[in-house]
Formats: C-alpha cells, sequence, structure tokens
C-alpha cells in the first residue's frame, strides 16, 4: 500500500515529511491516516536531522483538517472523547520530535491542519491566492480538540486566538503573518527552495527574534498579563458571540470556556478540557444539523445541475442589463472572479450607480484589509459601461436586471437577442416572473435561464438556477459552473410561481400580516421569529426587502396563491403612506443612523380583527408551518429534486436557523403527523388557508418523513 507520509531526506541532514494521501484530491486525517502519523513520528525520532519541513504535494491543498465523515458518525460520547485525545497525543508526540520542525503551508489550512501546524516550532505561509489558514470547527458544532484551544492562545495572545477560534474565519498569509500565526510569508513558485532556505536559518540559529514577534504588544499586551484585563477580553468576547449566535449555537461559547479556563494551566489540562467539551459538542443534535449542512454544500460543489454528461460553456465575458442595485453587484460579484463585465443602462447617470455599487463593496473589503488597493484598482477596471449594446456581440454571459414588469422584460429581451452571439447564453435575475413567459420574447428559448440572485448580492450565498420549459441541459450545467466559479451555492430549480425560495417565504411573511391584525404586536412577532433562529423576523424582512418590492411579489403569486394568502391591505396602506422600508427609513420600523425601533404610527395602521392570545409556540406554528406545507406542493410539483435543495435554498437564501438542519429537517424533528395535525387544526379554527397539502398528509403516513 501506498503511505500518505513520505521522508525525503536534503544535504545539511534537513528532511521535508510530504503528506499526500493517495487516492484523495486533498490531504485529511482519518483514523488511518492518524495511525500512520504516528508511526511515522516513532520513525522520525530515530532520524539523524537537524530539521524537518512538513510539506503538502496536493495541488492548493496543505491539509483540510480531520474527515468530516468520521465526525459524522461520532454518537458516543466516550468514542468522541477518546478520539479528542488520540489526536492531541500525536500531535503533542510530533511537537517533541529531537529537532525543530517547521510546517510550510501552501493552499487550504483548516482545523486539525492548523492544529498540526501549531505543534511545529515554525509556520511558513506561501503568497498563493489558495493559501487560507483556519479552525473552522465551529461551522460543524464543535470546537479546535486537538490542540487548537490551548496551544493558539499561547503562541499569539487571547484576543487574536478568540477571534480566529470563535468565528472560524479564514486568514490569507498576509493576515496570518499579522497576526502572529505564521512566521514568513514565502513565494509560492519557489517555495521548496525558501522553505529550505528557513530551515537552514534554523540550524543557524538565526531565526530566534521571530519567537518575539508573535506575542501581542501594547495595551492589549497589559490587559492579558492580568486577571482583570483577562477577564474584561473574556466578557466582551461572550457578548459578542451571543449577539453574533443568540445563544442557539453552544460551540463558541464552549470554545470560550475551555480557552478561559485552560490558559495558563499545564498544557495537558487545557487538552483534557478540549476533549471534554468535543465529547459534549460533537454528539449533538446541532453538531449533525451542521455536519449535514457541510456534505450538502459539499455534494452541490460535485454536481453540475443536469443527470447527463454535457459540455460546459466557460465564461469570461459577461454583461448585465440595468445598472441599479443589483445590476451593480452581479457585476461587482463577476468582475472580482476576473470576469470582463460590461452593464449597459439607459443613460449615464443610471450607469454610474452601478459603479457606486460595485465600488462600495469593494472598498470595505480594503478598509477591512481583504482587499488590497491595487486589486480593488484591477477589478474596478473589469467593469465597463455603454447606454447601447457595443461590446455585447462576444459576450459568453448576459445577466438581465432590470425592473420588475414582465412586458418591459420582453420587449428588452427580444431587443437584446439581436445584438449578442448566437452562442450567448440569457439569464433573467426575476425574483417572481415566470422563464416561460419571458422567454416568449426569444427566438431562441433554449438559451434562457433564470439566475435568481438575492439582495445584497455580495453577502447572500445563494443563486437559484432556474430551468424554463425549453432551457437546455448545457446552459443549465453553464450556468451552474458559473455561479461556483463566482463563490455562490447554486441550486438548480424548475420553474414556477416565485421558484423555490420566494414561494416559501410568502406564506411565512403574509401570515405575520395576519398575526398584527389579531392583535400581536410587531416587536413580539419578530421576537418570536428571533427566538426560534432567523436571522431576522418576518416583519423586520419586509423592511430589508422592501415594502414595495414584497407588495409587487405578493401581487403576482397570488394569481397561483390566493387560496393559501390571507386579505390584507395593510402593505397597500403603508405604501401610500409612502413607507419603503429600511431603504427610505421608514417601514414597520424607523431607522435612523444605525438604530431602529418600531415605528408606533405603523402599529396604529393596523387594523385588529380580533384580538388571539396565541403563546410563544403557537406564533411559530402559524408562521413556519405554512412554510413546511407550500414546501411539499413544491417537491410534488418537482419544483426542486429532492428535500435537500429546499433545505439549502432556506438556509442560504433567507437564513433559516443552520442549527435546525434547514426548513424539511425541522419538519422531520417536529414529526410530520404533528405538523398536519396542526395546520388541520388551524384550517378548522382560522381559515382553510392552512389545510395540509395532499402530499404532506400522505408523506405523514408513509414514511413519515421528508429524509426518509
Amino acid at each position: 500500500m501506498k503511505k500518505s507520509f513520505i521522508l525525503d531526506k536534503r544535504p545539511n541532514d534537513i528532511g521535508i515529511l510530504w503528506f499526500d494521501v493517495p487516492g484523495e484530491k486533498v490531504n485529511k486525517f482519518s483514523t488511518a491516516v492518524m495511525l500512520e502519523l504516528e508511526e511515522t513520528i516513532q520513525s522520525l525520532k530515530e532520524e539523524k536531522l537537524n530539521a524537518l519541513l512538513l510539506m503538502s504535494r496536493k495541488e492548493n491543498i496543505f491539509i483540510a483538517g480531520a474527515d468530516v465523515s468520521e465526525i459524522r458518525d461520532l454518537t458516543d460520547p466516550q468514542q468522541a472523547y477518546e478520539a479528542g485525545r488520540r489526536g492531541q497525543d500525536v500531535f503533542e508526540s510530533f511537537s517533541q520530535l529531537p529537532f525543530p520542525t517547521i510546517s510550510v503551508i501552501n493552499g487550504a489550512c483548516m482545523g486539525g491542519g492548523t492544529e498540526l501546524s501549531l505543534a511545529c516550532d515554525y509556520r511558513l505561509a506561501t503568497d498563493a491566492k489558495a493559501t487560507k489558514i483556519a479552525l473552522p470547527e465551529v461551522n460543524l458544532g464543535i470546537l479546535p480538540a486537538w490542540g487548537g484551544c490551548s496551544r493558539l492562545p499561547r503562541l499569539i495572545g487571547i484576543q487574536r486566538a478568540l477571534d480566529i477560534i470563535l468565528t472560524g474565519r479564514n486568514l490569507n498569509a498576509k493576515r496570518a503573518w499579522r497576526n502572529g500565526l505564521v512566521d514568513k510569508i514565502i513565494t509560492a513558485e519557489w517555495m521548496e527552495e525558501q522553505a529550505l532556505a528557513f530551515a537552514a536559518d534554523v540550524v543557524a540559529g538565526k531565526t530566534h527574534k521571530l519567537i518575539e514577534r508573535r506575542a501581542p504588544s501594547g495595551a492589549i499586551a497589559m490587559m492579558e498579563k492580568t486577571a482583570v484585563g483577562r477577564n474584561i477580553i473574556f466578557s466582551q468576547a461572550e457578548k459578542m458571540v451571543l449577539k453574533k449566535s443568540g445563544g442557539h449555537y453552544p460551540a463558541p461559547l464552549k470554545a470560550l470556556d475551555v480557552v478561559r479556563k485552560g490558559f495558563g494551566r499545564p498544557l495537558r489540562e487545557g487538552f483534557e478540557l478540549e476533549a471534554r467539551a468535543l465529547a459534549e459538542l460533537i454528539t449533538s443534535p446541532i453538531s449533525k444539523n451542521l455536519v449535514k449542512i457541510f456534505f450538502w454544500t459539499e455534494e452541490i460543489k460535485k454536481e453540475t445541475g443536469v443527470n447527463r454528461k454535457v459540455n460546459i460553456k466557460p465564461v469570461n465575458k459577461a454583461a448585465v442589463l440595468g445598472a441599479g442595485v443589483m445590476g451593480g453587484g452581479i457585476a461587482q460579484l463577476f468582475a472580482a472572479k476576473g470576469i470582463d463585465t460590461r452593464v449597459k443602462d439607459i443613460n449615464q447617470e443610471a450607469l454610474a450607480k452601478a459603479y457606486q455599487q460595485a465600488s462600495r463593496v469593494l472598498k470595505e473589503k480594503v478598509k477591512k484589509r481583504r482587499l488590497s488597493k491595487e486589486a480593488y484598482r484591477e477589478i474596478m477596471l473589469r467593469i465597463s459601461g455603454a447606454t447601447d449594446y457595443s461590446g455585447f456581440h462576444n459576450r459568453d454571459i448576459v445577466v438581465e436586471a432590470i425592473v420588475e414588469d414582465l412586458d418591459i422584460k420582453k420587449k428588452v429581451l427580444a431587443e437584446l437577442e439581436s445584438h449578442v452571439d448566437r452562442n450567448t447564453i440569457i439569464a433573467s435575475n426575476t425574483s417572481s416572473l415566470r422563464i416561460d413567459a419571458m422567454a416568449e420574447a426569444l427566438k431562441n428559448k433554449k438559451r434562457f435561464v433564470g439566475m435568481h440572485f438575492f439582495n445584497p448580492v455580495h453577502r447572500m450565498p445563494l443563486v437559484e438556477v432556474v430551468r424554463g420549459t425549453h432551457t437546455s441541459n448545457p446552459v443549465v450545467a453553464s450556468v451552474v459552473a458559473l455561479c461556483k466559479k463566482a463563490g455562490k451555492t447554486p441550486i438548480v430549480v424548475n420553474d414556477g410561481p416565485g421558484f423555490l425560495v420566494n414561494r416559501l417565504l410568502l406564506p411565512y411573511m403574509v401570515e405575520a400580516i395576519s398575526l398584527l391584525e389579531e392583535g400581536h404586536p410587531i416587536q413580539k412577532l419578530d421576537a418570536v421569529m428571533r427566538t426560534f433562529g432567523m436571522p431576522m423576523g418576518p416583519l423586520e424582512l419586509f423592511d430589508e426587502v422592501g415594502l414595495d418590492v414584497a407588495w409587487k411579489v405578493a401581487k403576482i403569486l397570488k394569481e397561483s396563491m390566493a387560496d393559501r394568502m390571507a386579505e390584507s391591505r395593510l402593505l397597500e396602506k403603508m405604501l401610500a403612506d409612502k413607507r419603503l422600508g429600511k431603504k427610505n427609513g421608514r417601514g414597520f420600523y424607523i431607522y435612523e443612523s444605525k438604530n431602529k425601533q418600531v415605528d408606533p404610527k405603523a402599529q396604529e395602521m393596523v387594523d385588529v380583527t380580533s384580538y388571539m392570545q396565541l403563546s410563544d409556540d403557537q406564533l411559530t406554528q402559524r408562521m413556519i408551518y405554512p412554510m413546511i406545507n407550500e414546501a411539499a406542493r413544491c417537491l410534488e410539483e418537482k419544483i426542486v429534486a429532492r428535500p435537500r435543495d429546499v433545505d439549502v435554498g432556506m438556509i442560504f437564501g433567507t437564513g433559516f436557523a443552520p442549527f435546525r438542519g434547514g426548513l424539511l429537517n425541522y419538519a422531520d424533528s417536529e414529526g410530520l403527523t404533528k405538523v398536519v395535525d396542526t395546520l388541520a387544526e388551524f384550517a378548522e379554527k382560522f381559515d382553510t388557508r392552512f389545510t395540509p397539502a395532499a402530499y404532506l398528509v400522505e408523506l405523514s403516513k408513509q414514511p413519515g418523513r421528508f429524509y426518509a
């Protein structure tokens, strides 16, 4: 059998330990690999070496971390504890080798890969774009338990370590060096030569100053030296975690507790705290749900969006019709990924808004040091604008992002078709209009597809790729590939009213208005849904989307969903009062500077027709269960192929509580019989709009779950 670890001896008794798991695209720590590493360490103790470099032969991957499938399969807390201790023991053994060890990070270095690097005496990182260093365990509902929570604070200080451990964020080489996590940045093209030269300097004793620069300095250093100062840092970190997570995610709080209790104590005591915390977290339903989401996203990365092999059209040149907030956002997204992008609108003033939107997003990244000024200029130069179709003839794709009006869209699409190459893909960023209805304006309907981005484009990870009746497989696959190139998570949905996400959101948001009219206050309804785990309440969401936009979408969807929507004129009244939501500072809330508060006048505009006293659980069911009901209809109508796509769409398109595993995973945890019975009870008590869908009733009987 081929080995994962190969020792390569070089002059001056410097060794390179190459890590290359056979038959895998990435290096990851499975049980078998950890056993081999343990054996390798024992044999290394017998070698006469002056220094050892740890390097990877994988392209753009150093070490991806632990094998997540083994994390998924761990259900026994004692086994989880033992797995944590085994990993700690192996890495501690590596740290005790009788010669200096140097981790040479080129590409992704995640989780266990970062923890093994922390067990080394020195760390180098290449300047490659793919080089990213992180401890992302909290995103899987666990914590760094192979020494990460114990070693990192001792290496770079508490505050900087907590920022890495509690957020799971990636650091590029520059940010890692700035934080003291790596000792030197080397050139990717000359990685081996420069790593060997660094090792020679280590052997010659020329690197002692590197160790000094890792520790924090200034006021932070003074705070970390005292118990009072450390308590302030831990207290502030806890507030940050609770604000960000709403207290729904125990992993960052547990990691914080481990760092707090372990810092300043012997390393072995910190390891024990880590392993105990791992055993508690890894077997929890929250961790299992987050791991499930991880595997879903990994599956989507490998899928083409179609069920047969087709030729995928690479997109190097794009165009965007419409220079509004969405158009500018899409242009920025494409340009940031190296795609030359042409924007068209009716006049120069409109075009300027696209540049401003792109510039605003990029400048924020420059401000946060996630983008250099040079890179900012390069990206902006990839965006050009025009008030005619000049430069459109050779585009690989054109994305239409104009006003949400079917007649206007059809007119513009018909006009566009005569100005582009016959192989150009034409996509619409519509959020609610039927793809088939728009396709009527085109001669070649096969090249037309929906590409529904969510606002704001640079933040929202989901794109709905909408297949019309005539859309070809190569076009679908090409747009799915483009979404991935742009760093988005695509789901393929068939054409239908509201597609998937907006169709599911509408019953939720409309039901919130019904509850308002039954006497429940604005802040109460929003608070209940935030407590449930939504990033914002339904009425906050109205303001975020824009009351005008929500009203237009509701009007369109009402044509096909009238039997599932309660009647209300509240949105019309609010629009008549010039309440558009966050964008003009007035909606259900008043927005002043960064603060917001419920507008008493908005509450007064609600016509309370009856007074209901519902518990928080009943309020949650009134808003969430109709979404489950509608999702069942979407599956029955083949809007999406599988429950996974519903849950990925809701999590990445709306922020639906990830710790619950998505809408349908949550429905399974509730029990479909309970959902059906509750909906039937609501239908009898409130309105027939709650009537359980036939498919949901059938599913509740056999097999009784969405995920059979």
